[in-house]
């Protein structure tokens, strides 16, 4: 056993285990990097769920989504160089055994400023070291980097986002008049405090040098520290902030906030691979122009959907399929506008899921090519690809000419007008198939849904 610099003796076992900490390193980076490739697709799945079946278009779970996102990018990124470095790493240590004199500078015979260059090369053992820091390192601080990210968000969270919601939700509170005001303050003292947290942060702990604005400080450092985890990365903090060059950690940090900002509002806003980058100006996503894969079934596999779906974009039969995902941020719309202890007084003998498939039916205002259709033949649906809550409804689309045409669903209440805008092709052609003969047409279950009927 050793002693370390603040007299306290170094166990044997720990000793041991500083001099082969690459071993678990390598091993842990190449366990968490394959995890890491996966979470950003299942993210996606949890955004689109969550978006689908609970609170709609909210911006807070973008917000989450964005950053979570954001840092998995930043562990990925820190594990890949740790992974390459101590690769570089295991080839120096096999060349200095294999070459235990290193470099034979006289053999080499070089002239001038090449000889001058060989001469000021490290040996192989002091190259190894380096990169033996350079990879615990970077091991370390990409956790870090990952858990203040995370941190970060679960300040707004607790401060702004959860009181905001839970008063919504649970208290009917709306925030709005003097209401709206109070909050509104309340968020600008939690973004100062935010924000003299991420300078601290930056600074390395510039309020921190001084006797009379630390004593102050403390309490909000404590704070702040509490919600934000920092417990978990303040070692790995502190330890590079007092043995790294200050000038640069600090702007590596200022870089990592900088690109971790602008990076996690590009994921929120753009929701397709290289949209960010793209140069195109003759290409959008605007409703009504766009045939979003989402809208279809046959398109969308196993993911959800988030306003609506039909069968395909492609519509060769006489009924269109129509599944509208059940979400939890419309519920109060629908009971607003069509009472469920209303209906129960007028119609006594009827079930009570068909009571809410009334109110269903009265929220929902579908639209073919603009004009308005009675769609009174709603049923609840589970969609087992997907895992989704919803309503179905059949659509007789058979007096439909070929062609182009674009189903709205939209809501009767003023919040919701137009949920989306769906594009399809009605295809009209009849292939006809010799094997079938009229008897066995005949046998076969005769389900007519009803035309639509077209309000003007």
């Amino acid at each position: 056993m050793k002693e370390a610099k603040n007299n306290q003796i170094v166990p044997k076992w720990l000793e041991d285990l500083q001099q082969r900490s690459w071993e678990p390193e390598i091993l842990l980076s190449g366990i968490v990097l394959y995890g890491m490739f996966k979470v950003p697709n299942l993210l996606d799945k949890f955004e689109s769920f969550f978006k689908a079946n609970i609170f709609g278009n909210s911006s807070d779970i973008n917000n989450l989504v964005a950053l979570s996102k954001m840092g998995i990018y930043w562990l990925i990124t820190g594990l890949i160089l740790h992974l390459i470095c101590r690769g570089i790493w295991i080839g120096m240590v096999g060349l200095s055994y294999t070459f235990p004199s290193g470099i034979r500078k006289d053999n080499l015979s070089y002239k001038g400023k090449f000889d001058e260059k060989v001469q000021s090369l490290p040996s192989y053992e002091t190259i190894v070291i380096r990169l033996e820091k350079i990879s615990s390192s970077l091991f370390s601080v990409s956790f870090m980097l990952f858990m203040s990210l995370i941190g970060g968000y679960l300040f707004f969270l607790v401060l702004v986002i959860l009181p905001f919601t839970t008063l919504y939700i649970f208290f009917d509170f709306w925030f709005t008049g003097v209401n709206y005001e109070i909050f509104q303050y309340y968020v600008i003292v939690v973004v100062v405090v935010g924000v003299l947290a991420l300078i601290d942060f930056l600074t390395l702990g510039y309020f921190r040098r001084f006797s009379v604005v630390a004593r102050f400080f403390w309490p909000l450092h404590v704070f702040v520290s509490t919600l934000t985890l920092s417990r978990f990365y303040r070692p790995i903090y502190y330890g590079m902030v007092s043995n790294f060059n200050r000038w640069a950690f600090f702007l590596f940090l200022l870089l990592f906030t900088v690109i971790s900002l602008f990076g996690a509002r590009s994921i929120a806003e753009y929701k397709f691979d290289g949209q960010a980058y793209s140069r195109l100006s003759l290409w959008g996503t605007t409703r009504g122009y766009n045939a979003y894969n989402g809208y279809y079934e046959d398109q969308s596999q196993d993911q959800s959907s988030r306003q609506a779906q039909i069968q395909s974009d492609i519509i060769s039969g006489d009924v269109l399929k129509l599944f509208v995902p059940a979400n939890i941020a419309y519920e109060d719309e629908m009971l607003e506008l069509m009472s469920l202890d209303s209906l129960q007084d007028v119609h006594a003998d009827t079930s009570l899921l068909a009571l809410k498939l009334m109110v269903v039916e009265n929220f929902y205002q579908i639209k073919m090519d603009g004009k308005s259709l009675d769609v009174d033949n709603w049923f609840t649906h589970y969609r087992t690809s997907s895992g989704q809550f919803g309503y179905l409804a059949f659509i007789s689309i058979r007096e439909l000419a070929e062609g182009m045409h674009r189903i709205t669903i939209g809501s009767k209440h003023k919040r919701y007008k137009t949920l989306a805008i769906i594009p399809f092709y009605r295809d009209i052609t009849v292939i006809s198939n010799p094997k079938v003969d009229q008897s066995s047409r005949s046998e076969e279950v005769d389900f007519q849904p009803k035309p639509f009927a077209v309000r003007e």
